[in-house]
């Protein structure tokens, strides 16, 4: 079970069939097994959204990685261009897909790179709903990029170990 699904699947327990904990996840493959445990858990109130969030609704390439290097596949990633090695996957903002879902209470960011365009395409829902968050930042660039984008929309960073920081506002 890759480190995502766990992430949900514990979510899940956490907010209780009262809740709702929506997924995404770009590879097919682990939206797949993902699915199953939802169903094998009886989590009906998992939503798993087979698409990658990025700044704005597109299309995206994404980059698989190799089951030698990563057996869960949890390591894939939004790259530049087509490598003939991707895949193209459908990209949501999370603006855009709370202009019609309820907007969440706590958001679990680990986007592998990504996490700067995700909350490029979340100023609205960070700005009005202002939901807690704790993000996997994967290069000290985006680090002190979403950094400052958190401390400009008024929330409090701390860091949660090497990579990881929580976000909550003030």
């Amino acid at each position: 079970m890759s480190e995502r699904t766990s992430d949900s699947l514990l979510a899940a327990r956490l907010v209780g069939s009262l809740g709702r904990v929506v997924a995404f996840e770009a590879d097919p493959e682990v939206a797949g097994r993902l699915r199953e445990h939802v169903e094998r858990n009886e989590f009906g109130w998992i939503a798993v959204e087979q698409q990658a969030v990025w700044s704005e609704p597109r299309t995206v390439f994404f980059a698989r990685t190799d089951p030698a290097t990563s057996p869960d596949r949890g390591l894939g990633h939004v790259v530049a261009e087509d490598t003939g090695e991707t895949i193209s996957v459908s990209a949501v903002s999370l603006d855009e897909y709370t202009s019609s879902h309820a907007a969440p209470d706590f958001l679990k960011c680990d986007v592998e790179g990504a996490e700067v365009e995700v909350f490029r395409g979340a100023r609205r829902l960070l700005t009005e709903k202002r939901p807690g968050i704790i993000c996997e930042m994967h290069s000290e660039e985006n680090q002190r990029a979403l950094l400052e984008e958190f401390a400009r929309l008024g929330y409090s960073c701390k860091p949660c170990g090497t990579n990881h920081v929580l976000a909550i506002p003030q």
